[in-house]
C-alpha cells in the first residue's frame, strides 16, 4: 500500500489510530521519565620523567648530576608506561574495586587519539557526585599503581616516573543522549504497532461489512418461506371447441374428478338419425 492509501485508512479508522497515537505519546513520556539520567565527568594525567634522567649512580654527588627539564623528555618509554597503566585499569577486578560491587558507574582509561604520555579518564554514573568521585578514585589509583610497578621492578627511587594530575575531575554533566535513544526506539516500535492494529481492524471490519451486504442481497433474491406468496395461481380459462360443422360450439361436459359418487349415472346419448333430404355416402 502506498502513502496515500495509508493516509486514507488512517483517516477512515481515526477512532482507532488517534487513541493509539495518544497512548504512544504517553508511553514515550513514561520511558523518558523512568530511564535514569547518566552523568559524565573526566580527568587527565600526564607522565613525566625524573629531572636526572633514567640513570642514577650512588657515587655521584647530587650537585654533579646533570639536570634537565622533565617536560623535555617525553620519549617512547612514557607512552609505553601509559599503555601499561591503561591495561591495569581495564582489569575487571580493578574496575569492581573502584566502582563498587553491583554499581552501575563505569569508567574508561585510554591514551587518547595521540597515544602519548597522557592518560584520559572518563566516568559515567547515575549521579553527578558519583561520577566526579569515581574520576578522583581512578586518578589516585593510577598514581599509586605507577609507583607500585616501579618498586616491583626494583627501580631506583630517584628515577621513578611521576604522574601529574593535569586536569582535575570536571563538573559532571547530564547525558540525555541515552534517554533520547530509548524514547526514539520506543516511539518507532509503538507507531509500527499502531499502524498494524489500524490496518488489522480495517481489514476485519471491511470483511464483515462485505459479508453482511452479501447476506442482504441473498435475502432479497430468495425471501424466507414465511414471506412467500401462498395465493394459488389463477387457472387459465378453457377455450370452447367448435362442433366441426361451423355451428356454435357445444358445451363441454365437465371432466369428472375422482371416483364418481354412487348417485351418479352414466347417460348414453344416441346418434341423431340421418335426414332423408341429404344424400349419404352410400348413395
Amino acid at each position: 500500500m502506498d502513502f496515500w492509501g495509508t493516509v486514507r485508512v488512517l483517516r477512515r479508522r481515526w477512532y482507532i489510530a488517534l487513541p493509539a497515537v495518544l497512548l504512544t505519546g504517553i508511553l514515550a513520556l513514561y520511558v523518558y521519565a523512568t530511564v535514569p539520567t547518566r552523568y559524565e565527568s573526566s580527568g587527565v594525567l600526564v607522565l613525566t620523567s625524573p629531572a636526572a634522567g633514567g640513570r642514577y649512580t650512588a657515587n655521584t654527588k647530587p650537585e654533579d648530576v646533570v639536570k634537565v627539564n622533565p617536560l623535555l623528555q617525553f620519549d617512547g618509554s612514557l607512552t609505553t608506561t601509559a599503555q601499561i597503566l591503561t591495561q591495569i585499569l581495564g582489569d575487571p577486578k580493578t574496575a569492581e574495586e573502584l566502582a563498587g560491587k553491583g554499581s552501575t558507574a563505569v569508567y574508561t582509561a585510554n591514551t587518547g587519539p595521540v597515544g602519548g604520555p597522557l592518560l584520559f579518564v572518563t566516568t559515567e554514573a547515575d549521579s553527578a557526585e558519583s561520577a566526579e568521585g569515581l574520576v578522583g578514585k581512578v586518578l589516585e589509583k593510577t598514581v599509586a599503581e605507577l609507583a607500585a610497578q616501579q618498586k616491583a621492578l626494583s627501580a631506583p627511587e630517584q628515577t621513578f616516573i611521576t604522574a601529574q594530575i593535569l586536569v582535575k575531575p570536571t563538573t559532571a554533566s547530564a547525558k540525555i543522549g541515552g534517554k533520547v535513544r530509548y524514547v526514539g526506539a520506543a516511539t518507532v516500535v509503538l507507531l509500527l504497532l499502531t499502524l498494524a492494529s489500524t490496518f488489522a481492524a480495517d481489514s476485519i471490519m471491511t470483511r464483515a461489512k462485505r459479508r453482511k451486504e452479501g447476506k442482504d442481497k441473498d435475502a432479497a433474491k430468495d425471501p424466507a418461506p414465511s414471506e412467500k406468496d401462498t395465493t394459488p395461481a389463477p387457472v387459465p380459462p378453457v377455450r370452447p371447441q367448435s362442433n366441426g360443422n361451423g355451428g356454435p360450439p357445444q358445451p363441454q361436459r365437465p371432466t369428472p374428478q375422482g371416483v364418481p359418487n354412487a348417485h351418479q349415472k352414466t347417460v348414453i346419448i344416441a346418434a341423431p338419425k340421418p335426414d332423408p333430404a341429404w344424400p349419404t355416402k352410400d348413395d
